[in-house]
């Protein structure tokens, strides 16, 4: 009866993430600017949003200008501007954009091997630190983005609300034992060591023996947090 319960349990937590999963898509600017639109627009508005992206990680927001965006994505200063008047709109939307483009390759990994949510879980943590290696500047100027403007940080806290979502899922359906309390201090210890572990490998040095072996040691980690919550 109990091991029914649990399958119970699991399965609604696997329907849940999927549901939380196809709302972040459907709210990602490429998919809400481009709607209605041509598929030449749309492609337009993702070279765009790539562009800014590529300017903001080399200058961050105080240097990022519309200018400089559309001549990184090869357009003219007035077609970018038609899709984005203004630099708060165009920022806006490359940071949704690549904060969805983040999570969205966990996503598919997810949708692949929903019946395994611990080992999703694993995999997802150990991708968040490996993409660290090499993405990290974009999430330096972007932490400084918010640290300067209190509207950019509502919108990133509403953001990684919805990251904490998809973790808690995923730790519920991974040990359904867990009461909501005991899956929301996972959830955090979770996501702080993932926060954490990025931020010290960005700044290096590479040859560190312990930041080497950084993937590995967020699994184990992971998995213990996961496992013995309810101890």
């Amino acid at each position: 009866m109990l091991q029914s319960q649990r399958s119970v349990e699991k399965n609604a937590s696997s329907d849940a993430i999927i549901a939380h999963l196809e709302e972040l898509r459907s709210n990602r600017p490429s998919v809400v600017l481009a709607a209605g639109k041509t598929a030449k627009a749309g492609e337009t508005i993702r070279k765009i949003i790539a562009a800014a992206r590529e300017v903001f990680i080399q200058v961050g927001h105080a240097g990022l200008t519309q200018r400089d965006v559309a001549d990184a994505a090869g357009i003219a200063v007035g077609n970018l501007t038609y899709y984005f008047p203004t630099k708060r709109a165009l920022l806006d939307a490359m940071l949704l954009e690549g904060l969805g483009n983040y999570l969205d390759d966990h996503i598919r990994q997810y949708e692949a091997d929903r019946e395994q949510p611990l080992d999703v879980l694993l995999n997802i943590m150990e991708a968040f630190v490996c993409n660290a290696r090499h993405s990290h500047q974009f999430f330096y100027n972007m932490w400084g983005y918010a640290g300067s403007d209190e509207e950019v940080k509502l919108k990133l806290r509403s953001y990684y609300q919805a990251v904490g979502r998809f973790i808690y899922y995923l730790v519920r359906a991974a040990n359904p034992k867990l009461n909501d309390m005991q899956i929301r201090r996972a959830t955090l210890q979770i996501s702080s060591l993932e926060e954490g572990l990025k931020l010290f490998i960005g700044m290096g040095p590479g040859d560190e023996p312990s930041i080497a072996a950084a993937e590995q040691d967020i699994r184990l980690v992971t998995e213990k947090i996961v496992m013995t919550a309810h101890l």
